[in-house]
């Protein structure tokens, strides 16, 4: 019997590989001068471990580059606490004992911080006294995130709690000081406020730009250009897991033939 062994490639097998879901961050903070930079107003996203991140919105009392030392010192006491696997309010904690040991005339500041996991979609937050914090929907629809805690530095005991919620697909994390929503023309009372701020985050996500720079720029617009305030803000958004095709390895393989013998 004669034996023929034939070479051929196995056709290209087509796998689905699945891309976990993530989370796009847009941040920026402008000091009261008007230039970007850190004043008493600081803003931070931390990676994690798991794929999380931590965010956060650090506003101390006062404003300007005078007040960014005050402001990294918080940061600095919030990051390292993250870092040591603290929950929001257990970083928030010890920002609390850290500014009763400061040497300032104004040891007070506001923050929000939390952990955001984007597989499961939830965030877990600590806030301490911080008032702009809310989700919207793409449709416009918001949720308003209330304080855990009182605000840091002042002379009372804090026991603070964190809160937890799942972001929804079509909705957006937002996170701004203050100065941002208080933002108002010289003698008005028409203040840029949470309806601004979400306004311009829909527009600009719409429009695929920056909603942070965005949120920066239409606050000292509506300002008519006068910035009374550091101005802070962090926008958060989870994107869905996907699925992705990928090219499988060509394997060789063969055939025999076999044929009787002449």
């Amino acid at each position: 019997m004669n034996v023929a062994i034939e070479h051929f490639v196995a056709p290209v097998a087509h796998v689905r590989a699945e891309v976990p879901s993530t989370i796009r961050t847009w941040h920026g903070v402008r000091a009261v001068n008007g230039r970007d930079g850190p004043g008493g107003d600081r803003v931070f996203v931390l990676p994690l471990s798991s794929g999380r991140s931590a965010i956060a919105v650090i506003d101390v009392a006062g404003h300007g580059m005078a007040r960014a030392p005050l402001s990294s010192v918080i940061a600095g006491t919030i990051i390292a606490s993250l870092l040591r696997n603290a929950s929001p309010a257990m970083a928030l904690g010890c920002a609390d004992e850290r500014l009763r040991t400061f040497d300032d005339e104004l040891p007070n500041a506001v923050a929000f911080v939390a952990l955001v996991h984007p597989i499961l979609r939830t965030v877990v937050y600590a806030s301490a006294g911080h008032d702009v914090a809310f989700t919207i929907a793409d449709d416009g629809h918001t949720r308003d995130l209330a304080s855990t805690t009182p605000m840091l530095g002042i002379p009372l005991t804090v026991h603070a709690c964190d809160a937890v919620f799942t972001l929804a697909p079509l909705e957006t994390l937002v996170i701004a000081t203050d100065g941002v929503s208080d933002s108002r023309p010289t003698g008005s009372r028409n203040f840029f406020g949470v309806c601004g701020i979400a306004r311009t985050v829909v527009r600009s996500l719409h429009n695929g730009s920056d909603p942070a720079w965005a949120v920066l720029q239409a606050a000292c617009t509506h300002a008519h250009g006068t910035q009374a305030d550091d101005y802070g803000v962090v926008v958060a958004r989870i994107n869905a897991a996907t699925g992705r095709a990928r090219h499988g390895v060509r394997h060789r393989a063969s055939r025999v033939h076999a044929s009787p013998a002449v």
